[in-house]
C-alpha cells in the first residue's frame, strides 16, 4: 500500500511541474516574447485622413508593442477624446499581429450654435461634436440657448417635406415653445414664427395657403403659433 502511494506521488508532482512550465511558457509568450507583438494597426471608418490620424494618435499604441497588453477597453476610452467618434470596435489577430479599429462616427443632423460659442455639429441624441470633413448638404443651421430646444427645432425640420425644408436657412429656438424659421419660401425671403413642435402638418398647410393668396405677395412674416388664427405682416 505504501509503495503504491510512493509511486503516485512523483507522477502527481511531475504533472504539476509540467503544468507550471506550460503556464510559465504561455505567460512569457504572451507578455514578453517578440513573437506576439503588434505588427499592423488598421483604422477604418474615419471620415477623413486627418481624423484618422487624430484617432491613431489618441490610441497611444505602436508597432512592436506586446499584443497581450493591447487592452480593447482602454483603447476605446482613449478614443472618447475624439468627440466625433460614437463607438469603436477593436479586435486583435493573434496570428498576424494585426490590431483592427473600426470607428463609427457620429451622424450630424444639424449645425448647432449656442450664444457665445463656436458652431458645432449635433447628432440625433443631442451630443455636440466637431464636424469632420465636408459639411453634408441639407443640414439645418440651428441657434438655441439649450440643446433641448435645439433638438425640438431639428425634430420640426425633419418632419417637413423636402420642398419646404430646402428653403430654410436658419432655425432659432429661444425656448421649446418659441421656434423661429428664416428662409426663402415661394421666392420670398421671410421669417416664420413657428411656436412649439405641435401641429406641423397643419402649420405647413396654413403657410402654403397664405403664400398662395395674391394679397399676401408682399408679406415678410407669418405667425403660425396658433395655426387656426395665423398672423401675416
Amino acid at each position: 500500500m505504501n509503495f503504491a502511494i510512493r509511486l503516485k506521488a512523483p507522477k502527481k508532482t511531475l504533472a504539476i511541474a509540467i503544468t507550471l512550465i506550460i503556464f510559465g511558457a504561455g505567460s512569457y509568450l504572451l507578455g514578453w516574447s517578440s513573437l506576439l507583438t503588434v505588427k499592423q494597426i488598421e483604422i477604418t471608418g474615419a471620415p477623413t485622413l486627418i481624423s484618422e490620424k487624430e484617432a491613431a494618435k489618441s490610441l497611444n499604441i505602436s508597432l512592436g508593442d506586446k499584443l497581450a497588453r493591447v487592452d480593447s477597453r482602454a483603447l476605446a476610452n482613449r478614443l472618447k477624446a475624439n468627440d466625433w467618434i460614437k463607438s469603436a470596435d477593436i479586435s486583435r489577430n493573434w496570428f498576424t499581429g494585426k490590431v483592427s479599429i473600426d470607428l463609427l462616427p457620429r451622424t450630424p443632423v444639424a449645425l448647432y450654435t449656442e450664444p457665445g460659442k463656436p458652431q458645432v455639429a449635433l447628432d440625433a441624441s443631442g451630443v455636440s461634436f466637431k464636424l469632420q470633413g465636408k459639411v453634408p448638404d441639407g443640414l439645418p443651421k440651428v441657434s438655441s440657448s439649450s440643446v433641448a430646444s435645439g433638438l425640438i427645432a431639428i425634430a420640426i425640420f425633419t418632419e417637413m417635406p423636402k420642398e419646404f425644408s430646402n428653403g430654410i436657412d436658419r432655425l432659432t429656438a429661444a425656448s421649446p415653445r418659441n421656434i423661429l424659421i428664416n428662409g426663402k419660401f415661394s421666392g420670398r425671403t421671410m421669417q416664420i414664427v413657428w411656436g412649439d413642435g405641435e401641429d406641423t402638418s397643419l402649420k405647413l398647410r396654413v403657410i402654403n395657403e397664405l403664400l398662395d393668396l395674391p394679397e399676401n405677395k408682399s408679406i415678410r412674416l407669418i405667425d403660425v403659433t396658433a395655426p387656426l388664427a395665423p398672423i401675416v405682416k
